[in-house]
Order: C-alpha cells, then sequence, then structure tokens
C-alpha cells in the first residue's frame, strides 16, 4: 500500500510542479530550470547569420507540460533605441517590437503554426504552408503574456496539446520543428533560433528539430452564439442563434460542426470596384471554416480547390447570401496516413451542398494527396465534380518541387463537360544568397473549379522563370540594411496559341534600418490580347509599354507620434496613354491605446476601357478618388472600439464608343455612350467586448451602398455624395461565449 501511496504522492506532486507555471511573463517558476534553452540567435534580418550583439540578445525556452507546450522568450532591448509597442489590432501585423513563436507539431515541413506576441500584449496567430505562405485568418486558442525586466522584456506562450492535429500522438515522445524570433521595430532586425528566413523557399523544413515529451490531451469545446440585427433602413428586425462544436479526442483526429452559422459581418470586407470579367479574391473570417483549416488549402498557381466563401456566398437565384442550415468537417491521421472530408448544406430552394473529401500520405522527401469535390446546385440544375492528385517532394535540401494533376466533370441540363490541367512548381535554393523558381501550367478550356473552389482562369498555358538574389550585411552607414532582388520572366498563352502576356520584371524589396522598407518593380509588358474583357464576344488587342510600383512604408519611431505610407503606380492603358495611381496615408498615435489614419489616394486614367454588350465598347477619360480611414481604440485591455471608413468615386467622362473586330483591333463606333458618375461607401462602428478566449461580445453599426449615375458633379462633389449612400443601414449585437466541458 505504501508504493502505491507514494506514486501517488509523487503524482500530486508532478501536478503541482507543472500547474506551478503560471503564464504571466515572468519565468520566475522553478519548472523553467527543466526546459530546453535556445541561445544561439543569429540576424536573419538583415540575413546576414551573424551572433545576435550582447545589448541584443535573445534566449528560448522550450517545455512540455500535461496542459501544452509551454515557451518563454526572453529579449534584452538596446537602451540607446526607442521601443515600439503601440496596442494592435489581432492579426494585423503592424511594425511594432515583438516575439514570435513557430512550431511545425509533426516536424514535416508541410503545415507549421506562427504565435506572435508583441510587447504591448496584443496577438497574431497564423497557419504556414507552402513553406511560407502564411494565412491570418486562423483564430486558436492559446495562452500569452508579456512582461518587462531589468534591460527588455519576455514573453510566455502556453500553447494546447488540442490546438492542431498531430500525427502520431500517443508515443511517449515526438520530434517537432521550432523557430523563433524577435523584431526590433525601430532598426528593423530581426534575430532568431534557428538561422531560418521566410524570405527563402525553404522556411518550414529548416525549423530546428527537438525531441520533447508528449501528453495525451482532449478538447470539447461549445461556443453558442446569439446576433440580434435591426435594419434601420428597411425597419425589420431579426434574430438568429446557433453554435460551433469542436471535439478532438485525441491528437490524431478531430471534428467540428456548425449548426446556423452566422454570416454577419462583424468584419467588414475591403470595397473593390470590378468591372472586369474576374472574380475578387476574399478572405474569411467565420470561426468554423478557419478552425485548422490548413489540411484542406491545396494553394497552387493552377486554382485553389476549396474557397470556403462559396460555402454561404450568394445563392443561386441571386436573392444575397445563402443561409447555411448545417456544415462539419473531419480530419486526422493514421500512422502516415492523413484524412479530411468537409460537407455543408445550405437552405432554399436555390441552396447547394458541399462535399470534399481528401486523403494523404507522407514519407520524409514525398508526400501525396488526392482530393475529391461535389456540389450540388439543384436550382441550377447543375453537378460540379473535381478531382485532384497533388505532391509535395523534396529530393534534396535544395529542391522543393509541387506537381498538382486535376480533372473537372460539370452536368449541367443533362450536358456533361470534362476538363483537365495540370502545373508544376519548383523551387531551387542555389545557396550564396541565389534562387530559382519555375512555373510550367496547363488548363484546357473545360476545366471548372469555381462551384467550390476559386479559379482565376483556365484555358491556359503558362511559363513563368524567377531568379532571386539578397543582398545583406551592407555598410553601416547605408540607409539599408538589406535587398532582396528578384528577375523574372513570363509567357502566357490560351491553349490555341493566342498571347495573354509576355513580361519581363525587374522588383527589389528593401529593408531600411529605421525599420521602415522599400518595394518597387518595373515591368515591360508586350502588346498582348485579352479574351475575357469582352465577355465571351472576342479577344482584344491591349497595348504594351513600361509599368512601374512603388511604395515606401515608415512606422512609428519609439516614442513618435507619426507613421506614413505611400504608393505610386504608372500603366499602360487598354488602347493608348498611361494611367498614374498613388496616395498617401500617414496613421497618427495619440497614445499607445489610441491611432488613427487617412489616406487619400488618387487615379488618373486617359483612357479607361469599359465593356458595354457585346462587341461595343466604351473608353472613358477617369479621375478616381478613394478615401481611406481607421480608428482604433484599445480602452482596457477587454474593450475595443473601431472605426473603419472607406469611400470611392469615380468621374469618368465619355470619351469614344469602340467596336471589337476579328482580329482583337479596336475601331470607332458610333454607338451611344454618356458620362457616369460611381460612388461606393463603407463605415463601420465596431465596439468588442472580451469575454474570454474566443468569447466576444459585438456592437456594430455599418451604413454602406453603390449608386451609379450621369449627374454632373466634380470629383470632389461626387466624393462627397458618396457619404450620403445608404443602401444599407444595420445595427447588431452578437454575443459568443466559448464553453469547454469536462468529460
Amino acid at each position: 500500500m505504501r508504493p502505491v501511496l507514494a506514486l501517488l504522492s509523487l503524482g500530486l506532486v508532478m501536478a503541482d510542479a507543472h500547474a506551478a507555471i503560471v503564464v504571466d511573463g515572468r519565468l520566475d517558476e522553478p519548472e523553467w530550470e527543466n526546459a530546453q534553452r535556445f541561445r544561439e540567435f543569429v540576424a536573419v534580418q538583415p540575413l546576414t547569420g551573424k551572433p545576435a550583439p550582447d545589448d541584443r540578445r535573445t534566449e528560448a525556452w522550450l517545455l512540455p507540460t500535461p496542459e501544452g507546450i509551454a515557451v518563454a522568450i526572453r529579449a534584452w532591448h538596446p537602451a540607446d533605441v526607442p521601443q515600439t509597442r503601440a496596442r494592435t489590432q489581432r492579426d494585423t501585423g503592424n511594425q511594432v517590437d515583438r516575439l514570435n513563436f513557430m512550431i511545425d507539431f509533426n516536424a514535416d515541413g508541410k503545415v507549421a503554426y506562427d504565435f506572435t506576441l508583441t510587447t504591448a500584449g496584443d496577438v497574431t496567430d497564423e497557419i504556414i504552408t507552402n513553406e511560407n505562405s502564411f494565412r491570418t485568418d486562423w483564430d486558436g486558442d492559446w495562452q500569452h503574456a508579456v512582461a518587462d525586466f531589468d534591460g527588455g522584456y519576455a514573453g510566455e506562450w502556453l500553447i494546447p496539446w488540442s490546438i492542431a492535429p498531430m500525427t502520431d500522438s500517443k508515443g511517449a515522445t515526438r520530434t517537432i520543428a521550432v523557430y523563433f524570433d524577435r523584431v526590433i521595430a525601430a532598426t528593423g532586425e530581426r534575430f532568431a533560433y534557428p538561422n531560418a528566413s521566410f524570405l527563402r523557399p525553404r522556411f518550414v523544413s529548416d525549423f530546428a528539430r527537438v525531441q520533447i515529451d508528449q501528453y495525451q490531451q482532449s478538447l470539447l469545446a461549445v461556443t453558442p452564439y446569439a446576433v440580434a440585427l435591426t435594419d434601420l433602413r428597411r425597419d425589420t428586425n431579426e434574430f438568429k442563434i446557433g453554435a460551433d462544436l469542436f471535439w478532438k479526442p485525441n491528437g490524431d483526429h478531430q471534428f467540428a460542426a456548425t449548426i446556423n452559422p452566422d454570416f454577419g459581418q462583424v468584419e467588414s470586407d475591403q470595397l473593390v470596384v470590378n468591372f472586369t470579367a474576374l472574380e475578387t479574391f476574399f478572405t474569411d473570417k467565420r470561426p468554423f471554416f478557419t478552425e485548422n483549416q490548413g489540411y484542406f488549402n491545396i494553394d497552387h498557381p493552377l486554382g485553389n480547390l476549396f474557397y470556403t466563401r462559396r460555402v454561404g456566398g450568394n445563392a443561386d437565384d441571386g436573392s444575397g447570401a445563402a443561409g447555411i442550415d448545417v456544415a462539419a468537417k473531419a480530419n486526422g491521421s493514421v500512422g502516415r496516413f492523413g484524412y479530411g472530408a468537409f460537407a455543408a448544406r445550405e437552405d432554399g430552394a436555390a441552396g447547394r451542398d458541399f462535399l470534399l473529401l481528401r486523403g494523404t500520405h507522407g514519407s520524409e522527401t514525398l508526400e501525396l494527396g488526392v482530393t475529391h469535390t461535389n456540389v450540388q446546385r439543384p436550382f441550377l440544375q447543375r453537378e460540379a465534380d473535381v478531382d485532384a492528385i497533388d505532391a509535395r517532394w523534396r529530393p534534396t535540401d535544395k529542391w522543393i518541387v509541387r506537381p498538382l494533376l486535376l480533372r473537372s466533370e460539370v452536368t449541367q441540363h443533362g450536358q456533361r463537360i470534362t476538363g483537365h490541367g495540370y502545373g508544376v512548381v519548383a523551387d531551387w535554393d542555389l545557396g550564396n544568397a541565389w534562387r530559382q523558381q519555375y512555373f510550367l501550367l496547363r488548363a484546357d478550356d473545360r476545366l471548372q473549379l469555381n462551384d467550390m473552389g476559386f479559379q482565376n482562369r483556365n484555358d491556359q498555358r503558362y511559363i513563368e522563370w524567377e531568379t532571386g538574389y539578397r543582398q545583406d550585411g551592407l555598410p553601416a552607414e547605408s540607409y539599408f540594411g538589406s535587398h532582396a532582388w528578384e528577375f523574372e520572366l513570363v509567357q502566357q498563352q490560351t491553349t490555341a496559341g493566342l498571347r495573354l502576356r509576355e513580361s519581363a520584371t525587374v522588383q527589389r524589396y528593401s529593408e531600411q534600418r529605421n525599420g521602415g522598407n522599400q518595394f518597387f518593380f518595373l515591368r515591360w509588358n508586350r502588346p498582348a490580347f485579352d479574351d475575357r474583357l469582352s465577355r465571351g464576344n472576342g479577344a482584344l488587342r491591349f497595348s504594351g509599354g513600361p509599368q512601374f510600383f512603388f511604395e515606401q512604408s515608415l512606422p512609428r519611431q519609439g516614442d513618435g507620434r507619426w507613421g506614413w505610407y505611400w504608393n505610386v503606380e504608372s500603366f499602360p492603358n487598354v488602347v493608348a496613354g498611361r494611367s498614374i495611381y498613388g496616395g498617401v496615408q500617414p496613421r497618427y498615435h495619440l497614445s499607445e491605446r489610441f491611432d488613427v489614419d487617412l489616406g487619400l489616394y488618387g487615379w488618373r486614367q486617359s483612357d479607361w476601357l469599359l465593356w458595354q454588350s457585346g462587341r461595343e465598347f466604351g473608353s472613358f477619360r477617369t479621375r478616381r478618388a478613394e478615401l481611406f480611414s481607421n480608428l482604433n481604440w484599445f480602452i482596457d485591455d477587454r474593450q475595443e472600439l473601431r472605426v473603419k471608413l472607406q469611400a470611392i468615386a469615380i468621374d469618368a467622362e465619355a470619351k469614344q464608343a469602340r467596336r471589337l473586330l476579328d482580329d482583337g483591333r479596336l475601331v470607332d463606333s458610333t454607338a451611344a455612350l454618356e458620362d457616369f458618375q460611381l460612388r461606393n461607401l463603407g463605415f463601420q462602428v465596431r465596439y468588442r467586448y472580451k469575454l474570454g478566449r474566443l468569447s466576444d461580445v459585438y456592437a456594430v453599426y455599418s451604413r454602406g451602398g453603390f449608386a451609379i449615375d450621369d449627374e454632373q458633379r466634380d470629383l470632389r462633389d461626387t466624393l462627397q455624395d458618396a457619404f450620403a449612400l445608404r443602401d444599407d443601414d444595420q445595427f447588431l449585437i452578437k454575443i459568443a461565449y466559448r464553453f469547454e466541458p469536462r468529460w
């Protein structure tokens, strides 16, 4: 009996020891003495690989506990460099002093997670795919804290075992891959362990492999929500309830479901005026659709197989956003085999049914994936299937090759259309600061992905070659810390050989020693054709010539009040002449908790070509003004207020009606063509009260509208009149609270 009591006592002592770690940023618990420690931080921005100076030295700790992986970073800040601690919205990525911890739970280079903590206590969390592609859509549930010490600051994380899917979670130990860094905003310096950089083709694969003890952890989380919406323009009220459910029985499997999910916009989309035939891509912030979505994301230049905004998007009868009755997804692994499934059903006669199935098998150098999607669209009498085979092959430490094979089959009104596509992207790290990238893509004119995915276009042959070179370790007196140069050649044709694009581009991204950055590109475009602008009525020949773009960001320095961003672009018009676009957007920090920006951009186009109907086009002489403003007030640690404004005004003067000929040329036409003015407004006031982790109360007022008319007014009046738009005028209150019942 005594040995049993002794073991129980030892278990209680160990539990108390782990429980003694309090996430407060102070690192004063004795348990940290047992953590793995990392001291060899080097400069990765600029990318010199030199050890961090003593006044910028950084250390990190890693300790597995039953509650999760505990992480700490302690960073010394140079006394002669101001600290930048402005508060920021989640996932905004502003240039402030910050600490980063990134982890690949399976140490296979496929998917990693970034947990960023600013010295003001704000966070960003991202999913990293394709080595260095970051997505901020996902919001994870993890603990964090930051605290000062004499000479610097420290951050502390507790990452639950349940936060992401993992393979082989039942073993006593597991190998993970980790990356730590700290950023000094005022100088733009970044010091990291190990010597890895997201500016290289390989990033996640260069993380440091670490073996740790592994613990089992299950999770059941339920997030019910309620929304009360008042339409002030139509004098109607709406009340809606629903819930998200997340269950992770162990590290290998996880399941999620949503009932009557909310599509209310507490996060407003950016306004876009799009007169082209190409669709605009929008990100998604609905929790169910972002929670552990990395397994389903097959991002490739050929297209994306799962664009989550399709689910609950515009209904097939054009009546607006479709309601979602229910949606569910599951993903996990059994040994080296991975699986994933997604299903959703929209309500109403114009609703759709979505299904996605995915399986993968991986080894050290090769991962193969097979995906099938099916969309039922009864209102359109349409059914769409897509099958894909993808791979990620690392034949050596210098190469990453990503091929993709696609097949679509669409049946509508009894007619079946089958399309095919294939493509490969290859990255070659030559070493000595050089890299190359190759693209080879082909899609026939019958390939269709947009029932569930996102595809810019089909009917193309695309070839691209890029080479890049980094300049680091520039002289100390230089204004710049580093330059990243890139040169690319692109050729794009239809499958019949019609030239869509031929261009040569040189570009440079530069990091400044004051924490800012510059980017520019100079591109030469050869005259080519656009076969989409006429909406299927023929290919239009457009002019070539030089295109130039430049932008610069100058962040706030320490206790300074101002930060700046500005850009300018010049490009050839479709028919003749050139257009110029540019603007400036300063940001003023009244305090660490209050900032506001105001951006004004202008666009002058001497010959803006717009499709009218059939083969008829119109050329317009246009002036455009765009106004952006954002106000952020962090009232306290639980409350924040955000005001977001965007207004667009376009004054278009009719210049000449034109007709498209069979050879792609435009000739003057006698068709009627009139001036027009366009106004677009988006305005939102959002108050948020944090009830707990991933639990909030929102009060949101939104107003906006869109109008085109032929009233005669100047551009200033058109912009001013945009504020009178009131197509939508709504107020909503949303409450969401996450429960984690013990079971």
